[in-house]
């Protein structure tokens, strides 16, 4: 139990109230849901990368014992409207072509692993043994995996209908690009490749899908937003609104991004349990997994720089292009993630001319789903380690380029449009830069080179967006950007937090009493939160982009300030004293007259009266002790930074590197709990390195994955990182009540720079460069040979 003596509770390193259930195996995941008279769904999948479907013969499955119904996709389609409605494509400008697309495939499957039938069974081994017995005769089509060959006149068309390739086309551009590149002393132009890489959650999609005539549709699903897969569903469906319930359960083992869309088998088993009127159950195998979500980044940075002799970026161009995927995933449609990628690229840098053309083009993969560090991965890449070929072709010292291009007055639009709330970003990488001990690595550089020993130091900036307001989050998703929560106090006086968001892993069930228990003079034993059904929590978007502590948070705070007038009338009320509303303080679990603190109630005896005893309430005041919030920022966007540094050793004979140090300097605004935020950001970088490093999504010519097992899908290992130091360098935002800033998001962006501009330093042979990911042993002993061939 925590005492009641403790007085501040944001601020403190808490242990998680999360982790005892889920170390003693008490979790609650959706695989452990069960409902009496449940069926088991089975996904049938192409084996093919791009093919017609001639014929599909059902029968033999339909025969097999215990097999409860077989479905394809023209009955599917007949239920339902196509899957990408109004509500659920981005409004972003440019040029788009939407595809059609329902749960099944019907005359024509895109990409290996693309649904075509159903198998619903009385056991998940009946419905897989099943499978094996449906029949699928394909007329194969030509099969693209390359954007740049898609994007050609003469490619085939992946979509019949569509005039071309192209998903999407659009321009990002502010400033006199012209002119900078004209008057710029140096121009960079380089070609940078991010390949397809993301995140595997610990536990897989799933859902529990039930329907009655009385009550509706009931669907328990590990998705990110819950509030929002209800409305799709519904409209898609053409159900009621009423009739359509989305419970996110209690634990979901991981997310980071990949259940935030809107998938084709949340409608399936919608459409299923519909139809046979008993709970259906689908939980998809890890190679499903790695064959369908998770598959981010995946761009070509055709990156140029106009900049001055001192270093300064005066101007930016860039063409962008995107490998989307089949594109057919609600509300990201695959190119959601370039395009924000793109409106960030200029990161934490004052560049005033820019201009970015983004060309997102389909190709026969699975869509472009969103993962941790949205949209930004490769981009961070390119525009980080550019900074640090700059110095080098200058013959600058890079610590000098990026001090010289910091942002450094607040707020602050960038050419793009995105807002930098407030911050010091300058003086968080000077914090960096004087961890790092940069003057003494440069010394012992020398020194070992001597040796025979090859050292470098490189860095690299993140400015991760801290939520998104609605300015950004209604054009983007058509979605609303604000954070929402109730705040209920029961009649012992312990207090029901409501969150429209539903957390994956990231802690709010601590995070979230830590804050309401400052607010309402309580310990975070007297509160429990709720989330993740939407019969009873505020609508909202969801758990993405770093929303906790920035949006969702502020509007419980503002709900327990909503409450605290009336709290105090009461008490006023019940003591006999007079008050103008504000002259008590909420501490130990009492509401204390200021004027003279022997005068005070429990909240207990407040909440026993305004809930059963009313007619001890102030004359005309109503009963209970309830509010809901909705929190906007006043301002267009937050974002709070990360400053990484690492000092790493090279064998030029082998390419093989180690990581010496790496540190972290980060600015959350106020942590919540700072323990919650160290080991967010030790996950991001254990991220960033997996995926700068080990993790690949690979396909061949024929479009078949090659990586669709965590023997090819290598996630990094302890033994395969190294310690991780995090300074806080914390700034608080004017812009949310507590002053915190939401972290997690963009935390592994900045770590394939870092890595790349150290192991250049490294080396220091002229022309070697680091221009695709992943970095391997293999790449930089090829770039090495390479840049020592003669030209």
């Amino acid at each position: 139990m925590t005492s009641v003596t403790e007085s501040k509770w944001v601020g403190r390193s808490i242990r998680r109230r999360e982790d005892p259930r889920l170390l003693v195996g008490a979790g609650k995941y959706i695989a452990d849901y069960s409902i009496p008279g449940m069926a088991y769904l089975h996904v049938v999948r192409s084996t093919h990368g791009h093919a017609r479907i001639l014929n599909i013969d059902i029968s033999k499955a339909e025969d097999y014992p215990g097999v409860v119904a077989v479905i394809t996709g023209q009955e599917v389609a007949d239920a339902m409207k196509p899957m990408l409605v109004s509500s659920i494509i981005p409004n972003l400008g440019g040029e788009l072509q939407i595809p059609t697309v329902y749960p099944l495939a019907i005359d024509k499957v895109q990409w290996v692993g693309d649904p075509i039938v159903a198998i619903i069974a009385e056991s998940k081994y009946i419905a897989e043994d099943a499978a094996q017995l449906v029949e699928i005769e394909y007329e194969k089509l030509p099969v693209l995996t390359d954007p740049e060959e898609a994007m050609k006149p003469d490619a085939p068309k992946i979509y019949d209908n569509w005039k071309d390739n192209m998903l999407w086309k659009g321009q990002l551009a502010s400033g006199d690009v012209d002119k900078a590149f004209k008057e710029a002393d140096y121009v960079l132009s380089e070609r940078f490749y991010g390949h397809r890489t993301g995140a595997a959650p610990m536990e897989t999609r799933g859902a529990v899908a039930s329907y009655d005539e009385f009550t509706g549709l009931t669907i328990h699903v590990n998705t990110q937003r819950p509030h929002i897969l209800r409305m799709a569903i519904s409209q898609i469906m053409s159900m009621p609104y009423d009739k359509v319930r989305v419970i996110a359960p209690k634990d979901v083992g991981g997310a980071f991004g990949t259940k935030a869309p809107i998938y084709r088998e949340e409608l399936l088993i919608s459409y299923i349990a519909m139809k046979l009127r008993r709970p259906v159950k689908w939980v998809e195998n890890r190679m499903e997994s790695l064959m369908t979500i998770g598959q981010e980044r995946d761009q070509i940075h055709y990156l140029e720089l106009a900049v001055t002799k001192e270093g300064k970026i005066i101007g930016l161009r860039d063409r962008l292009i995107a490998d989307s995927g089949d594109g057919r995933i609600g509300v990201y449609l695959g190119f959601v993630m370039p395009w924000l990628g793109a409106a960030y690229l200029s990161n934490a840098y004052d560049i005033p001319n820019v201009q970015i053309d983004v060309s997102c083009v389909v190709t026969n993969k699975p869509s472009l789903t969103p993962s941790r560090a949205f949209g930004e991965f490769p981009g961070r890449f390119a525009m980080d380690y550019a900074m640090h070929l700059v110095a080098r072709e200058l013959k600058l010292d890079p610590r000098d380029v990026f001090e010289k291009n910091i942002i450094k007055q607040f707020p602050h639009v960038t050419a793009t449009g995105i807002t930098h709330d407030s911050g010091d970003y300058e003086g968080a990488f000077r914090t960096l830069i004087e961890a790092l001990d940069y003057d003494r690595v440069r010394q012992e550089q020398a020194e070992a080179r001597k040796n025979g020993r090859l050292i470098g130091v490189g860095f690299a900036m993140g400015a991760e967006m801290s939520g998104l307001g609605s300015q950004i989050f209604v054009p983007m998703e058509n979605q609303p950007g604000y954070g929402a929560a109730t705040v209920k106090i029961d009649t012992h006086g312990m207090i029901q937090v409501f969150e429209g968001d539903s957390p994956q892993g990231q802690g709010h069930e601590t995070t979230l009493s830590q804050v309401v228990a400052d607010e309402l003079g309580v310990t975070m034993d007297d509160i429990y939160i709720s989330y993740g059904d939407t019969f009873v929590t505020p609508f909202a978007s969801g758990t993405l982009g770093n929303r906790g502590a920035s949006y969702t948070f502020s509007a419980a705070v503002l709900a327990c300030r909503k409450l605290r007038p009336k709290i105090q009338q009461i008490a006023a009320h019940l003591l006999g004293v007079e008050s103008d509303g504000n002259d008590f303080t909420f501490a130990n679990k009492e509401i204390v007259w200021k004027k003279d603190p022997s005068k005070k109630i429990a909240l207990r005896d407040i909440a026993d009266a305004a809930i059963l005893g009313p007619t001890k309430l102030p004359r005309g005041m109503e009963a209970g002790l309830e509010a809901t919030a909705y929190f906007e920022a006043d301002i267009a966007g937050m974002l709070s930074i990360g400053v990484h540094g690492a000092v790493v050793e090279v064998n030029p004979d082998t390419g093989d590197f180690k990581i010496l140090r790496y540190v972290v300097v980060d600015d959350c605004g106020v942590p919540i709990n700072p323990m919650i935020v160290r080991g967010q950001v030790h996950g991001g970088v254990v991220m960033g390195m997996g995926n700068a490093r080990f993790e690949k999504y690979a396909f061949d010519e024929a479009g078949q994955p090659l990586s669709t097992t965590l023997m090819e899908y290598h996630m990094p290992s302890a033994a395969d990182v190294p310690d991780i130091e995090v300074i806080e360098y914390n700034v608080p935002t004017p812009y949310t009540p507590l002053g915190s800033k939401g972290k997690g998001e963009g935390i592994p962006g900045p770590v394939p720079a870092t890595l790349a501009s150290a192991i250049t330093d490294a080396l220091n042979i002229p022309g070697f460069k680091i221009l695709n990911l992943p970095i391997t042993p293999e790449s930089i002993w090829r770039s090495i040979n390479e840049a020592k061939v003669p030209t």
